[in-house]
């Protein structure tokens, strides 16, 4: 079995693969399964949620948002790094400037844009789930014919295309990543909303992984000088991690928690979660495998502020 260490910019395979021998068939396939499920769910359960046209509205302004974000780190990355003929990145690790810069552009936005909803969004965990359905559409334009056909989404593409990662980058965003993250997001804010009637802690993981982690790779890529290694999620090879990148999920756990301090019911749970998230949330990035962190964490974030509340 492999296990070699890959650094930020070293090139760990192609796109030469026909596409439907690939995973971009399974996730389209997988795709339109969850949109018909969803679908019927809404239909039987909740029909009055397609009389919404505000929120579906809102939905594709956000996503809207979302890819233009994309496009914005796409340029960027054209603008420092050269593409071969097909339009992929062509860097190298020896490259000053690299993807996984501008890779956390669209981490920041997938996970902190639907978060911006006004007071009247429809209540439950239907909308939620479209939401999150919305989202992995953006990763669902990106497959192999679509990106090779459009340079617009191509650009997209460049941004979160990661050369270590290759062919596997959007297999391992959306299966390790996207896909796991959204739905513990989903499950997690009902249970803050319906059973402790305290959505707005919620947000308090969302921005310590959406930001603190999503820092961490561009500053530890950049400015971290210790390092450490983690294996990817198919123990095939490691990836190389460092202590200035783990210490900013640390320092946002804190400023996110002294953010949201009016939102705990009462001081004991405040500094319990003081104490044990930042440290917590930590070591949940430290040891999560490559390219699994995110969901991982969340997790782990979740779970253990609910329960905080759940006790105090």
């Amino acid at each position: 079995m492999q296990n070699n260490v890959l650094m930020p910019g070293d090139t760990a395979g192609n796109y030469n693969k026909e596409w439907t021998k690939t995973f971009d068939l399974k996730f389209l396939i997988l795709w339109v399964i969850l949109f018909l499920v969803l679908l019927t769910f809404t239909i039987i359960f909740d029909p009055s949620l397609f009389g919404e046209k505000a929120f579906f509205m809102r939905s594709g302004i956000k996503l809207f948002i979302m890819m233009i974000l994309s496009l914005c780190g796409g340029l960027l990355c054209r603008h420092y790094c050269n593409i071969d003929e097909k339009g992929y990145i062509t860097s190298s690790k020896n490259n000053w400037f690299k993807v996984n810069y501008t890779r956390k552009i669209q981490h920041f936005a997938a996970y902190l844009v639907p978060l911006i909803s006004p007071p009247t969004k429809p209540f439950g965990i239907l909308p939620h789930l479209w939401e999150s359905l919305f989202v992995l559409f953006m990763f669902l334009v990106l497959i192999k014919p679509i990106r090779e056909f459009s340079k617009f989404f191509m650009l997209q593409f460049n941004s979160l295309d990661r050369i270590e990662d290759r062919p596997n980058t959007l297999k391992w965003i959306v299966l390790g990543n996207m896909l796991p993250g959204l739905l513990i997001i989903t499950i997690f804010k009902q249970l803050f909303e319906t059973y402790l009637n305290l959505p707005l802690l919620a947000s308090i993981v969302v921005f310590t992984v959406a930001i603190g982690d999503g820092l961490a790779e561009p500053v530890g890529t950049y400015l971290g000088k210790k390092k450490y290694v983690v294996p990817s999620w198919n123990l095939k090879n490691r990836y190389v991690r460092s202590y200035a990148g783990s210490a900013c999920v640390y320092i946002c756990a804190v400023l996110f928690i002294l953010l949201y301090r009016g939102q705990f019911a009462n001081p004991q749970e405040f500094w319990t979660a003081i104490l044990l998230f930042p440290p917590v949330m930590t070591l949940s990035e430290a040891f999560a495998p490559h390219s699994m962190d995110t969901p991982i964490m969340m997790l782990i974030g979740f779970s253990l502020l609910f329960g905080i509340c759940a006790i105090f």
